[in-house]
């Protein structure tokens, strides 16, 4: 494969979102435990937070590499991102979230480390969401002629 400037921004776009979602994921839930001790409530600000604060560091490198490169065309990013969402969320779905559950799940299981037991699964985790959203890229680019 050959390693065009928008393929290496768009592998840095989704690496900065998951250092966004690495930083919203332990934050929200921290925040949340001053006003709840729910369970529930607090898992679900983990998931919140790394959804938002994910999407918000992606967005802000996509925005700044589109200036960069001379695009300053709300709609071009609007499609985009039109294009990009729904296969992320999908993917996020069906690859991202099991592995993570699964994989830290059964470390947990045999003895690991808690903390360890998230890192690696998070890293094998987001190397599987990165290689399929890189999949798609093509057959987006392939198929329709579009670029994300």
């Amino acid at each position: 494969m050959n390693l065009s400037k928008r393929c290496v921004d768009y592998n840095k776009q989704l690496l900065f979102g998951e250092i966004g979602a690495l930083m919203g994921t332990p934050l929200f839930p921290y925040v949340a435990s001053h006003w709840t001790r729910d369970p529930d409530v607090i898992a679900c600000s983990a998931v919140t937070g790394g959804l938002v604060t994910g999407s918000v560091f992606l967005l802000v490198v996509k925005i700044w590499d589109e200036k960069r490169r001379g695009g300053n065309s709300a709609w071009r990013l609007a499609g985009q991102i039109a294009w990009f969402t729904p296969a992320a969320f999908v993917i996020g779905l069906i690859a991202y979230q099991p592995t993570l559950f699964l994989m830290t799940r059964g470390l947990i299981r045999i003895g690991t480390v808690v903390v360890v037991a998230v890192l690696v699964s998070q890293t094998l985790a987001f190397g599987l969401f990165l290689g399929a959203m890189n999949v798609y890229r093509l057959v987006v680019r392939r198929f329709a002629g579009a670029q994300i």
